[in-house]
């Protein structure tokens, strides 16, 4: 823990990432249809889309720090929607990091694989199945676990924190975040979770937490 890059580091690494990502020609997204996707979204669904527009930046540098990357060889992200975060994994990550990102709206996976190509594995289907995704790319544990799902119905959300606290019972690092923390606390009850970050800049401010 505690080999967060410099913001400003930070920044060019994502520049970087972006750069080599765009040059590629499987990418060929419009940021305006992106921002107009993510807001149908919310129009079709506000409990699942929380928030009319996508996490910040400042947001996705958030989630990430207090990692020490030089550890981290697998990345699973749950409901990357846009790729805000994922953007921020790949600049932080090192060279053959496998990146799998779990998307259940379709129209998001779509967008995954057009804006970061073969950098990511994007897997239409549910988080619960996390571990059982995991196996068939030939793995049995991951190093970090990125999470921006919402609040979802009692029964696959206890599968969903069942694969997660597998994951975590063998060392690996969860991060979500919450823009509702006495909600949040309710609904993660008699989970070991500790507070990782603040993002008031942020619209709507969220509280980032964590296990290990």
């Amino acid at each position: 823990m505690g080999n967060t890059l410099p913001e400003q580091y930070t920044e060019v690494a994502s520049a970087t990432a972006f750069t080599a990502v765009a040059d590629t020609p499987s990418v060929a997204h419009n940021v305006w249809k992106e921002r107009g996707l993510f807001l149908l979204n919310f129009l079709k669904n506000p409990l699942v889309n929380a928030s009319v527009i996508p996490s910040s930046k400042t947001a996705g540098r958030a989630i990430l720090s207090g990692l020490d990357w030089s550890t981290i060889h697998t990345v699973v992200e749950l409901g990357p929607g846009n790729g805000t975060f994922t953007a921020e994994i790949i600049a932080r990550s090192k060279p053959g990091t496998k990146i799998i990102l779990i998307e259940l709206e379709e129209t998001y996976v779509e967008l995954l694989r057009n804006k970061f190509g073969s950098r990511v594995t994007v897997v239409h289907d549910s988080a619960h199945r996390m571990n059982e995704i995991l196996a068939d790319h030939g793995l049995a544990t991951t190093d970090l676990i990125v999470s921006s799902l919402p609040f979802l119905q009692k029964q696959i959300s206890r599968m969903i924190f069942a694969a997660i606290l597998e994951q975590t019972r063998h060392g690996a690092a969860y991060r979500f975040f919450t823009y509702m923390p006495p909600v949040m606390k309710w609904f993660y009850r008699g989970l070991p979770l500790h507070k990782v970050n603040f993002v008031m800049q942020n619209i709507p401010p969220m509280w980032i937490y964590g296990i290990n």
